[in-house]
């Protein structure tokens, strides 16, 4: 595979996780603080961004964690790129295990229902959905380069 192959392989997993975190935050941000917009979105788009989210902190928390799990889905992990979580290891390395803990109880409470979310929830999807951008961008920069 050529090297821009494969950058435009990373590039496609990165953005449309991008993607996928930032629709379904806004979804719940605006469902949750009652913002406009909010009585076009249905209880099912709710939930299946609730679970995706869930579904991506839990991923997230087990690769950080380096330890492979039966319950995450292929599908799940192969959209978190590697680089991102070594990102996340090392800027959270002093204090890696209470945000493994921070991940998991904001993903439980996704699970829970919208009206169990706290601002920490939301400031730790915003960072993490940011950290996903971040990815995104750079292997576009990479990719523009070649």
């Amino acid at each position: 595979m050529s090297d821009i192959s494969i950058l435009s392989h990373e590039y496609k997993v990165a953005s449309t996780l991008s993607q996928m975190l930032s629709q379904s935050l806004i979804l719940l941000k605006k469902a949750h603080y009652a913002l406009p917009g909010r009585e076009r979105i249905t209880s099912e788009a709710i939930t299946v961004s609730q679970r995706e989210l869930a579904d991506i902190l839990m991923a997230l928390a087990h690769m950080m964690k380096q330890e492979p799990s039966q319950k995450i889905e292929e599908a799940i992990t192969l959209q978190i790129p590697r680089v991102l979580v070594v990102r996340l290891q090392n800027e959270r390395s002093g204090d890696l295990d209470y945000y493994l803990d921070d991940l998991t109880q904001a993903a439980d409470r996704l699970r829970q229902g919208i009206d169990q979310l706290q601002e920490k929830d939301f400031a730790l999807l915003d960072h993490v959905a940011q950290e996903a951008d971040i990815q995104a961008s750079s292997v576009f920069r990479r990719m523009m380069r070649m």
